[in-house]
């Protein structure tokens, strides 16, 4: 048994997919069957139960997986330990949501990497959900996500920071004349959404539940930027984090609405697992974004 081993094993318990392993981890697939062919002889046991083309962990791979994880943070935690070097290098892994990739992002990764040319950085982005479970497996080193506070144990918050909404329209929409707009207000009107995993639309579509309403039409996309010129089409309204949308609100191609309904408690936040090797590349990123506020 290896590190490599389970590292692969870990993986594939994760995409439930050995094809998806080996594309991720950069090995041909008959690598990734005979890695877990090799452990599974050397425990004697059976890791996956294969049934077609679709796989899933026996109770003994459950158990196995379990340890092979805090395994696989030992080694990384030591790797980082016996460095001889606080210079930043090596690899960063960052987990990001899209509408932060898209708009907060690449200002900072410059400055950063402006700072810090050795160290390469992978971006992966998700929704808040899959960065925290990401976080779990130390498939990422950090996540910045948008959502409401997180205060769970496993996590260290690194870095929190109130992020405003802004219910946006057209010019020419027929909200932009009202003083107060209401959830029952919107009720007559398409609504553009984000993802469906996204905090924005799920506080968004809460409060239009709670008040019994129930939008003419609605069109949903992760893409921060569709929204964006959907909206400034006519197509509909949308509820997005301000920072996405304050340039075209400044000038004019968008026009903020007077929200009057629930508040929605969001935060940029920077978090990390409790058990994270914080290593000299990861500590001055989470130092550059406490200095920048991103």
């Amino acid at each position: 048994m290896d590190i490599r081993q389970l590292k692969t094993f870990v993986t594939v318990a994760r995409l439930n997919s050995f094809t998806k392993t080996a594309n991720q981890l950069g090995y041909a697939q008959s690598s990734i069957t005979s890695q877990i062919q090799l452990l599974e002889k050397e425990l004697g046991i059976r890791l996956f139960e294969r049934f077609g083309k679709n796989i899933s962990l026996t109770s003994e791979g459950e158990n196995l997986l379990l340890y092979a994880k805090q395994v696989l943070n030992i080694w990384e935690n030591a790797k980082g330990a016996v460095s001889s070097s606080d210079i930043p290098k090596g690899t960063l892994t960052i987990g990001v949501t899209e509408s932060i990739c898209a708009i907060k992002i690449p200002k900072l990764l410059k400055e950063y990497n402006k700072c810090y040319p050795d160290v390469e950085i992978i971006l992966k982005i998700a929704t808040s959900c899959e960065l925290q479970s990401l976080l779990r497996e130390n498939q990422i080193d950090v996540a910045i996500l948008l959502d409401q506070k997180i205060s769970l144990p496993e996590f260290n918050v690194k870095f929190q920071q109130q992020e405003p909404v802004s219910l946006i329209a057209a010019p020419n929409h027929p909200l932009i004349r009202e003083h107060s707009v209401y959830p029952k207000d919107v009720s007559q009107y398409s609504l553009i959404l984000t993802g469906r995993d996204c905090i924005c639309r799920n506080l968004f579509e809460k409060s239009l539940k709670d008040a019994n309403v129930i939008p003419k039409l609605t069109l949903d996309t992760s893409n921060v930027e569709t929204i964006k010129q959907l909206v400034i089409s006519g197509f509909g309204i949308a509820l997005l984090p301000r920072f996405a949308v304050v340039d075209e609100v400044e000038s004019n191609k968008l026009i903020e609405l007077c929200w009057r309904g629930p508040d929605f408690d969001i935060m940029t936040q920077v978090i990390c697992h409790k058990d994270k090797w914080i290593s000299s590349a990861l500590k001055e990123f989470i130092a550059m974004i406490q200095k920048t506020k991103i």
